[in-house]
């Protein structure tokens, strides 16, 4: 390699790195420490808030129970499991198809 090509890679590589790393690890500054003022003040009465979520979450259990059970049962329908050749004894090796 010629000596611009070299200047010119070593340019190049001065523009690129970042300045002051210097192969150290520098931690951005967070902010300030957090302190119970920033956690979040309750503006309704608990029960009420508690009772809609509880709906929510119920109903999220309802649908899920019911297509839980019925992707279950299409997989009893359908074999998926193979229960019937998992238990009897193997055929005979005359018999096999």
């Amino acid at each position: 390699m010629n000596r611009t090509a070299v200047a010119r890679f070593l340019a190049i590589r001065r523009f690129v790195q970042k300045r002051n790393a210097g192969g150290h690890h520098h931690v951005a500054n967070p902010g300030p420490p957090c302190t119970f003022d920033l956690m979040p003040v309750p503006f309704q009465p608990y029960q009420k808030v508690y009772s809609e979520l509880q709906t929510k979450f119920n109903t999220y259990l309802i649908i899920s129970s019911a297509i839980f059970g019925s992707s279950f049962a299409l997989a009893l329908y359908t074999n998926l499991f193979a229960f019937e050749e998992c238990i009897r004894p193997p055929k005979s090796y005359r018999n096999r198809q």
